[in-house]
């Protein structure tokens, strides 16, 4: 689930930068936030799924994150080069992993740590050739991967009560609230190719989200939450087959390097006995 919602969560990403990036960046999250709205809202008709209590202190924390990494990644998407904004993006693994213990109280183990820093070694890699010459820019992608790791961790955290659904459609009427906060004086409403793009975009994160949610609900969250690294891979022929990118004989040590460490976490979880799933 994780690594299907990482492929649609990429294509969505895709659709804002070949069409919609001549939007403002807030017009852009309000209509693709609007569509995932309808999205959620058309499952649970279906489904017959209820909406859980709006209040919680873990939730608007949970929200919050959602929405800052949301904004901030689609202003790197469209700033950027697509890999690189993605590839940065990435580096919240590190970050879940290594906050785990400390906020859900998942075990750090010796095979976890040798992952992170495996990890970290090719997200090193990646960054020496791809993050030269962006300057400040490169905060964006920053910014976007701690919200992202607090956003999965606090998805952990919540537990069962919330449903994949509801926190994807929390967080898109959050965004929407943003948007609309920061003013549609700006929006433009004559390029509807782009509006278009921006909701079916808005349809494809939804679906993303609900997977990935599911996922990090389902599995511990820093042996799931790496298989979210799979979006490199999807980056990468992305970038190459639509926007020309090239990449290096480090870019490609560097995902090598990425793919040992899913190797290592998921060699380390069928060889391990299961823990306690932690609320």
């Amino acid at each position: 689930m994780m690594s299907l919602g990482a492929f649609f969560l990429v294509a969505n990403d895709a659709l804002i930068k070949l069409y919609a990036s001549g939007l403002p960046t807030s017009q852009i999250i309000g209509f693709r936030a609007l569509a995932t709205v309808l999205f959620c809202l058309a499952l649970m008709a279906k489904t017959g799924w209820a909406l859980p209590s709006l209040l919680g202190r873990d939730l608007l924390i949970r929200t919050g994150f959602t929405i800052a990494n949301v904004f901030a990644f689609v202003a790197a998407v469209i700033a950027l080069p697509f890999s690189l904004a993605v590839f940065v993006d990435m580096t919240n693994i590190l970050l879940i992993a290594l906050l785990a213990p400390f906020v859900l109280s998942e075990r750090l183990t010796t095979l976890k740590i040798c992952t992170i820093l495996v990890g970290l070694l090719g997200a090193c890699l990646l960054l020496s050739v791809q993050g030269l010459g962006v300057g400040w820019l490169i905060v964006l992608p920053v910014l976007s991967a701690l919200a992202g790791a607090g956003r999965e961790l606090w998805t952990r955290k919540l537990g069962p009560e919330y449903s994949a659904v509801s926190l994807t459609l929390y967080a898109a009427l959050g965004m929407i609230i943003v948007a609309l906060t920061f003013g549609t004086s700006g929006w433009i409403f004559d390029q509807p190719s782009a509006i278009l793009a921006a909701l079916a975009a808005g349809c494809l994160q939804g679906i993303a989200m609900i997977l990935m949610t599911n996922a990090l609900q389902t599995g511990e969250v820093s042996f799931v939450a790496p298989f979210r690294l799979t979006a490199l891979v999807w980056a990468a022929g992305i970038a190459w087959i639509l926007f020309g990118e090239k990449f290096t004989t480090m870019d490609l040590i560097g995902a090598s390097c990425i793919a040992i460490a899913l190797l290592m976490l998921g060699l380390g979880a069928h060889s391990t006995p299961k823990q306690p799933d932690h609320a």
